[in-house]
């Protein structure tokens, strides 16, 4: 009985040791300026778009960053695509999208996370960046870009953001979510099995334990 009492607690600390080892706190860097333009078509004017940038912590730390210097040039980082970015992009009035080609994010971090400078979200290929440099908006875009980056956009599962003017200013904000409050669902997977297996044993045991047991007299 003892026996089976002691498995069951270890068990239940490899459950819990998986659970802890398997969460991670959510990162989302966001930037925030002012704009005029369309998106989807549908036109918008001085409104305040945020993009959103959002991965786990453990990203940092993961063999996808670390080798080869991939994500990391001294303190500046950049998450390039591929990595599972979720990205999104609020439009006051609008909605809130998923960014399908905003996939990259860079921001200065000096290994605390409370710290974290974001610098700018991208699209793939450098057709579009926040903060937005007015240079690139309108007719001078072609003076600076190649004609088929003209105008800037940016993809999004709503339709194509499309800017006009924007602001002198943005704003960016950092929030970190603790994560380690919501047990995964992999953690009561491993301990019902764990404990469907262990009463299993632990009734097999009996069984053979009464059918050697012999009456009084």
């Amino acid at each position: 009985m003892r026996s089976f009492f002691r498995s069951l607690l270890l068990v239940l600390a490899c459950v819990v040791a998986d659970s802890v080892s398997a969460r991670a706190d959510l990162i989302t860097l966001s930037i925030s300026e002012q704009g005029t333009g369309t998106f989807g078509g549908q036109a918008f004017t001085n409104q305040l778009l945020t993009f959103s940038a959002s991965f786990p912590t453990t990203l940092l730390a993961s063999p996808a960053c670390q080798s080869d210097g991939n994500c990391f040039i001294d303190n500046f980082v950049i998450l390039p695509p591929g990595l599972g970015l979720d990205v999104t992009l609020t439009v006051p009035g609008i909605g809130t999208f998923l960014g399908e080609d905003l996939e990259s994010v860079a921001f200065l971090y000096t290994g605390n996370l409370q710290d974290i400078v974001v610098e700018g979200i991208y699209a793939v290929g450098g057709r579009f960046g926040v903060p937005t440099d007015p240079i690139y908006l309108g007719q001078s875009c072609y003076d600076y870009l190649p004609d088929q980056y003209c105008p800037i956009r940016a993809s999004t599962s709503g339709g194509d953001l499309i800017l006009t003017s924007v602001g002198d200013t943005y704003s960016t904000n950092v929030v970190i979510t603790d994560t380690s409050a919501v047990p995964e669902p992999s953690a009561f997977t491993l301990l019902a099995l764990g404990l469907i297996s262990l009463t299993a044993i632990f009734q097999r045991r009996l069984k053979i334990s009464l059918q050697f047991q012999r009456p009084g007299f």
